[in-house]
């Protein structure tokens, strides 16, 4: 966190540096001081309409203009002291200008191809060959990083919501990352009609864990997991559930543990073979609420009105696919004992999402998006649904992913 800061704080004082020549003097300084003032401001009120639009304008056009500013600025500086005459200022002047324009056109015209692009998902199939101890199969939908704000569209998630009741999946397995805005603000704009049908689309259950994100929307005052149970999702927050087929364990995120000023549970707490099993019956909506503690530890509901009278515990120990939600994929912690995950899921990267991001992205992270192995777990990284503010996609795609998890085939000896 400190590094970002600091890199962040360099890149601002580039910008002011560099738009600060795009006039005489104190005119130039003003200038670029109100870009800054600003870019602050939109970020402060983010939850509007005026907002979103700055910070996906920024977002777009700092990175790429930062790719002109540092060769220039490093010219400047190397010009300034092996000449013996400086640059004139007409010269910079008149060279700012231009970089401001060739970057100011750049993101333009990734908006204008990028946008459209965004809109477009994909859906991606992946198949995973389940060990030979299970036998039943499954279908689960997977997708991360919707990131509602002013600028997401509600036609994306209506597609979406279609495309799941054809596809009528077992479970719905959300990675984090739901919204930039309040809960009341999701409310008001019809957002919980709308995950209420999405979350009834799986026959067994819609899991999901926070982001990131969340912990932005904890620290305002709104509370997403309990918004998420209210819309029909099992949220799993450093807890285990096993529904059906399978047992799920969602992790809290980092940040949301960082905010809330407490340590994530060893993942050796949260084995399902070490709990008490814990199912709960369809509601009258057709979700599927469920949850689990360890042994001794409270059970809690995981919709605000299932009451205590409908838990059915189940402590006979049952051998099913284990798959982990984790948003951020940052691996397996370290001294790790007992059995792994069968698979994990993640989202967070969005791959970069823009150049040049996608570009850096690959050596922030070392499984940014796709199939790979962390911690020797199969790890599946998730470009997300949508995007954090630009609602641009260059170099990277919007998807969701549909897995089949097929079961293993006892075959008789001839």
């Amino acid at each position: 966190m400190i590094a970002f800061l600091f890199v962040l704080l360099a890149a601002l004082a580039l910008v002011y540096v560099n738009l600060s020549t795009l006039a005489k003097g104190k005119a130039g300084r003003i200038i670029a001081l109100s870009v800054l003032v600003l870019l602050f401001l939109s970020m402060t009120f983010r939850d509007t309409w005026a907002g979103s639009v700055a910070v996906a304008f920024f977002a777009v056009w700092l990175p790429n203009a930062l790719l002109f500013y540092i060769p220039w600025t490093l010219y400047r500086i190397g010009y300034y002291f092996t000449q013996p005459h400086h640059l004139s200022r007409h010269f910079v002047r008149r060279v700012s200008r231009g970089l401001l324009g060739v970057t100011v056109g750049i993101a333009l015209a990734m908006f204008a191809y990028g946008v459209p692009h965004n809109d477009d998902y994909k859906m991606m199939d992946l198949t995973v060959d389940l060990p030979s101890q299970y036998t039943e199969g499954f279908t689960a939908i997977f997708f991360s990083d919707i990131h509602v704000d002013p600028l997401f569209k509600a036609e994306k998630l209506q597609r979406f919501i279609a495309q799941a009741d054809s596809i009528k999946p077992d479970y719905l397995l959300f990675g984090g990352d739901l919204a930039d805005v309040s809960m009341e603000q999701l409310d008001a704009w019809g957002y919980d009609s709308l995950f209420k049908m999405l979350t009834s689309k799986a026959k067994v259950a819609a899991v999901a864990v926070n982001g990131n994100h969340e912990s932005m929307q904890e620290r305002a005052g709104s509370n997403p997991n309990d918004w998420m149970r209210k819309v029909g999702f099992v949220v799993l927050d450093d807890s285990t559930a096993c529904i059906g087929k399978a047992c799920f364990t969602g992790r809290t995120d980092y940040m949301v543990a960082r905010g809330r000023d407490v340590l994530r549970r060893p993942l050796a707490e949260l084995i399902p073979d070490s709990l008490q099993l814990t199912e709960i019956p369809q509601d009258s909506m057709g979700a599927v609420a469920a949850n689990e503690s360890v042994a001794g530890a409270p059970v809690v509901d995981s919709l605000a009105d299932t009451a205590a009278a409908r838990i059915a515990y189940d402590t006979t120990v049952v051998r099913r696919p284990w798959i982990l939600l984790d948003h951020q994929p940052k691996g397996i912690e370290k001294g790790h004992v007992g059995r792994f995950p069968d698979m994990a899921l993640s989202g967070h990267t969005h791959d970069g999402q823009f150049f040049p991001v996608t570009f850096i992205i690959n050596y922030v992270w070392k499984v940014a998006y796709g199939k790979g192995a962390l911690g020797g777990v199969f790890w599946l990284v998730s470009s997300g649904f949508d995007c954090w503010g630009p609602p641009v996609r260059f170099g990277s795609d919007s998807e969701f992913w549909i897995i089949k998890f097929k079961p293993h085939e006892n075959v008789m000896p001839e």
